[in-house]
């Protein structure tokens, strides 16, 4: 289990990575695209060092509120990161949204670079 909890942290902050690359080349739509699944990976990272598995994506999100936001292990923002990301996972890949801009896309790394850190503690 804990290669697995490792393994899930690694492709997260490798991902943040790809994110602040993409960022600096401009690709603003496609780091906030990448901010979703940066976080599934520590999420999952999370809750497996807990012992708890889940075989769905959506899933995920709702056992990550209750195994650390509904405790009082994190604040309510860390949820609202997630869900958002969740959220708007597709958004970069449909014409009909309005591309992120710079902002944007610094607010997504912003968010999973506090959201990973957090999750690497619940694995400790």
């Amino acid at each position: 289990m804990k290669q697995n909890v490792e393994k899930r942290l690694r492709v997260a902050e490798e991902t943040l990575r790809e994110m602040e690359y993409l960022l600096g080349g401009g690709f603003y739509r496609a780091v906030t695209g990448r901010a979703y699944h940066a976080m599934l990976n520590a999420a999952t990272a999370a809750l497996l060092a807990k012992e708890i598995q889940s075989g769905k994506r959506q899933a995920i999100v709702a056992e990550f509120k209750d195994a650390f936001v509904k405790t009082g292990l994190l604040g309510e923002k860390y949820h609202r990161y997630f869900n958002h990301a969740f959220n708007t996972r597709t958004e970069p890949y449909d014409p009909a949204f309005a591309s992120p801009d710079h902002r944007q896309a610094q607010t997504s790394i912003l968010r999973v670079k506090e959201f990973v850190a957090a999750c690497r503690k619940l694995c400790e």
